[in-house]
C-alpha cells in the first residue's frame, strides 16, 4: 500500500475522530445501545413505546440486530459511540474510495469544493446522530462495487444491510445483470444464515414472538400521521405537503399547503410515479452501456433517497454515491458530457447552499417544509441521468467520420 494512502487512511480516522468528539450527540445511537442492553438485561420490552430510551426514541429495528449491537453494549456508552462514529466515517470514506478507483472517477478542485457543499451538512447530521444509516449506505455500495469480481463478499454484505432495514432491497434489479447475478445467490443464502442465526440465541418460540412484535411495532409507525408531512424530503413528503391538509403543522413550522386534495389520492398518485420513475431507472441500467454503467449506479442512490417513503434529511449521506459521480462529470473535459449535465450539478449546488444557509433556527424549519433537499436531490439526480444519457461525445467525432467516409480516397497514393 502506497504511503499517500495510508496518510489519506490515517487523516480520514483522525478527522473521523475529531468530528466525533466535537459534533457527535448520538441521539440514535443512544436509541441502540439501551435498546439492545436493557432488553437483553429484562430491563425492557423489544418493541413499544417502552422501548429503546421511550417514546419517540423506539428501538425500530428487526430483534437480529440487538446481536450486531451486543458488543457495543460490553462498553461504556460515551467510548461506544465515539467508535460507532468513528466506524461510520471509516466505512463511508473506504466505501467512497473504493468508487473513486472502481468507477476512475477524477475531480477537480472545484468540484471537489461543491460537492463538501452538497455534502457538509448531511456529514455533520451523520456524526451527530449516530444513525446506522451511513453504514447502510457504505455496505450498499460496495455491494455494487464487489458484485462482479467479489459475488461472495458483495452478498454477504448486502445481506448484512437487509437485517437493518428493508430499504437495501431497493437495489436488488441494479444485481440482476448477467456479471452481477451471482451476488444475488450469495445474498439469498446468507439472508437465509443470518435470519435463522438468532433462533440459537433467543429460542425458537421467544425469536417467533420477537419477530411478530416487530412487525405490528412497524406497521404501528408507518400508519403514524405526523409522518404524512413532517420534514420529509421524499417526493411523497413534499406532494402531502403541498397539496393536502392531512395533519396541522407543529408549532414554528410553517403550513406549505396550497391545495386540500385528498391524502389518499396523493399518495396513489405518488405510487404510480414511484413505479414509473424506478422502472425508468432499472431498465435504464440495464441497457446502459459498460462506460456509463456506474453513472446509473450512482444515480440508484438518488433515486432511491427521492422515492422512499420518508427521507429525513438526516439521512440523506445517501446521496454520497450520487456527489462523487456528479463531481466527476463537473470536473471532466468539456468534451466528454452534455453542458446541461454540468448545469444540472451547478443547480443542485445552489439548493445546497440555500439549505445550508438555512441549516439553523428559524430557517431550517422554512427549508425543511419547502423541501430545498428534495429539489437539490432531484437536479442531482438530473444531472446524473443527462450524463448517461447524453451523447456529445459522439456527436463531436460524427463530423471526422462524415468527413473521412466522404473522402475521395481513390486520389490517395498506394504503396504495394
Amino acid at each position: 500500500m502506497k504511503l499517500r494512502t495510508l496518510a489519506a487512511i490515517a487523516a480520514i480516522g483522525a478527522l473521523g475522530i475529531v468530528f466525533a468528539l466535537i459534533f457527535s450527540k448520538n441521539v440514535d445511537f443512544v436509541v441502540y445501545w439501551y435498546g439492545a442492553r436493557d432488553f437483553l438485561h429484562g430491563d425492557r420490552p423489544a418493541y413499544g413505546p417502552l422501548s429503546g430510551v421511550g417514546y419517540p426514541q423506539e428501538y425500530r429495528y428487526p430483534p437480529i440486530t440487538m446481536l450486531f449491537f451486543l458488543p457495543m453494549t460490553l462498553l461504556p456508552l460515551k467510548v461506544a459511540g465515539i467508535i460507532w462514529v468513528v466506524l461510520a466515517w471509516v466505512a463511508c470514506a473506504w466505501a467512497s474510495w473504493m468508487a473513486m478507483v472502481k468507477w476512475r472517477l477524477r475531480f477537480n478542485a472545484t468540484g471537489v469544493v461543491l460537492g463538501l457543499l452538497v455534502l457538509w451538512q448531511f456529514i455533520v447530521l451523520f456524526v451527530k446522530f449516530g444513525n446506522v444509516q451511513p453504514y447502510l449506505i457504505a455496505f450498499v455500495l460496495l455491494a455494487l462495487l464487489w458484485s462482479e469480481e467479489h459475488p461472495a463478499w458483495s452478498g454477504l454484505i448486502l445481506a448484512l444491510a437487509a437485517c437493518f432495514k428493508v430499504w437495501p432491497l431497493f437495489f436488488l434489479p441494479w444485481l440482476l445483470l448477467r456479471k452481477r447475478r451471482r451476488a444475488v445467490y450469495y445474498a439469498a443464502a446468507a439472508s437465509a444464515v443470518l435470519w435463522v442465526a438468532p433462533v440459537f440465541f433467543f429460542g425458537r418460540a421467544r425469536y417467533v414472538a420477537l419477530m411478530k412484535d416487530f412487525y405490528t411495532h412497524a406497521v404501528t409507525l408507518a400508519g403514524n400521521p405526523e409522518a404524512v408531512w413532517y420534514s420529509s424530503q421524499s417526493l411523497r413528503g413534499i406532494l402531502l405537503r403541498f397539496l393536502t391538509h392531512a395533519a396541522a403543522p407543529r408549532d414554528g413550522y410553517p403550513d406549505v399547503s396550497f391545495a386540500g386534495l385528498s391524502p389518499a389520492l396523493v399518495g396513489g398518485f405518488c405510487v404510480v410515479v414511484t413505479i414509473v420513475l424506478y422502472g425508468y431507472a432499472v431498465l435504464s441500467t440495464w441497457r446502459a452501456p459498460e462506460s456509463k454503467r456506474f453513472l446509473w449506479d450512482a444515480n440508484a442512490f438518488v433515486f432511491f433517497s427521492i422515492l422512499e417513503p420518508f427521507a429525513m434529511n438526516s439521512g440523506l449521506i445517501s446521496l454520497l454515491p450520487g456527489v462523487l459521480a456528479a463531481v466527476h462529470i463537473y470536473s471532466a473535459p468539456p468534451d466528454k458530457y452534455p453542458k446541461a449535465a454540468k448545469l444540472a450539478f451547478l443547480i443542485a449546488c445552489s439548493f445546497a447552499a440555500i439549505a445550508s444557509c438555512t441549516f439553523y433556527r428559524p430557517l431550517q424549519r422554512v427549508s425543511l417544509m419547502l423541501g430545498i433537499d428534495f429539489w437539490m436531490m432531484l437536479a442531482l439526480g438530473a444531472s446524473l441521468a443527462i450524463a448517461a444519457t447524453g451523447r456529445k461525445s459522439e456527436k463531436l467525432r460524427r463530423p471526422l467520420v462524415e468527413t473521412l467516409d466522404s473522402a475521395d480516397l481513390s486520389a490517395c497514393p498506394v504503396t504495394e
